[in-house]
């Protein structure tokens, strides 16, 4: 089914891509300046803790500055499908957790938002309550560090079988992570600075951590030397085969699909099911992006420490189950 007609699936009965798409530019049109005039502050945006019931909770961070152009708005259209489909991964137990990232160290009032595990069309109610600052400032990394340790420390999953975060942006790590700014957005009272590297470690004993990357030069073949540099700092943290570069906005919520599929131990299914619905091209697009997450004995070397452990189900009948009910499908522009 087109992305751009209507469609009727189940609980998102009268949603379309264009109306979502909408929606959520008028929202960013306004965001910003009515958080300003209302004086909305920290912790509006950050609550204190977050605790889901979900078996499979899924959390998924996007840097919002101006850099990324249209991708926040892409998933946001794209919700019903990313609520369906999810779930045909993770169960209908799946819950999802966004955050929206800035820049602290620049002039963003808002570098860290993070919103409550919800499903279902509550989705598009707590992703209409972050604000899009659209800022950034400009030095080729953003405060992904607060998000991790945000979600490190601040997340009680008493029944979590299979937790998995996912980055989206295109810039780098800052290094360090000091006590004040660990005091200010989570409220934790930190004896001293913390590395990236501590807060990464942290943060992979708890979730299968994946980056989706936007690459500056608009390709995945040639990059500039910025590209190479923040895959590199990203590399050391996560390893090859956690990093999908994807250089266009429309199929992002398909590799996420891919990641999620790599977790649960469907390939057979996925690779299935987007040749079902993409075109040839769209689909080369998609399957190049996952390469070294699906198939990482292809490296030729992974560098940096592997990624904590994933914790995968297979489906009942097995990895190569293609042949079951078919999932709802509406993404295919």
């Amino acid at each position: 089914m087109s992305e751009s007609a209507d469609y009727d699936p189940g609980p998102w009965t009268g949603y379309d891509f264009t109306s979502l798409r909408k929606k959520y530019d008028d929202h960013v049109g306004r965001s910003y300046g009515d958080a300003v005039a209302k004086s909305v502050k920290r912790e509006d945006c950050v609550p204190a803790s977050l605790k889901t019931e979900s078996e499979s909770p899924l959390i998924i961070a996007c840097d919002v500055t101006g850099s990324m152009g249209e991708w926040p708005a892409v998933i946001f259209s794209k919700l019903p499908y990313l609520d369906l489909e999810g779930k045909e991964y993770l169960g209908e137990d799946m819950a999802i957790s966004f955050a929206a990232v800035g820049d602290n160290r620049a002039s963003d009032r808002y570098p860290l938002q993070v919103r409550e595990f919800v499903t279902g069309k509550a989705l598009e109610t707590e992703l209409q309550k972050l604000i899009i600052e659209g800022g950034g400032g400009g030095g080729m990394k953003e405060a992904y560090d607060l998000a991790a340790y945000y979600y490190a420390h601040k997340v009680n999953m008493p029944k979590a079988i299979r937790p998995i975060m996912i980055f989206i942006g295109d810039e780098g790590l800052y290094e360090n992570l000091n006590k004040d700014d660990i005091k200010e957005w989570t409220g934790d009272d930190a004896q001293s600075r913390m590395d990236i590297k501590q807060i990464f470690d942290e943060l992979k004993a708890r979730y299968s951590v994946y980056l989706i990357r936007k690459p500056y030069s608009g390709g995945a073949d040639t990059w500039s030397e910025s590209d190479k540099n923040i895959y590199a700092q990203w590399e050391v943290h996560l390893g090859a085969d956690h990093i999908a570069i994807l250089p266009e906005a429309g199929r992002v919520v398909d590799v996420i699909f891919g990641i999620l599929a790599k977790e649960t131990g469907r390939l057979n299914y996925f690779k299935k099911e987007i040749e079902d619905r993409q075109t040839e091209d769209q689909v080369k697009v998609v399957m190049k992006s996952l390469h070294t997450i699906h198939d990482p004995k292809s490296l030729k070397k992974l560098a940096g420490p592997k990624a904590g452990r994933s914790i995968t189900r297979r489906s009942k009948k097995g990895d190569d189950d293609v042949t079951g009910a078919k999932s709802i499908s509406l993404l295919d522009d």
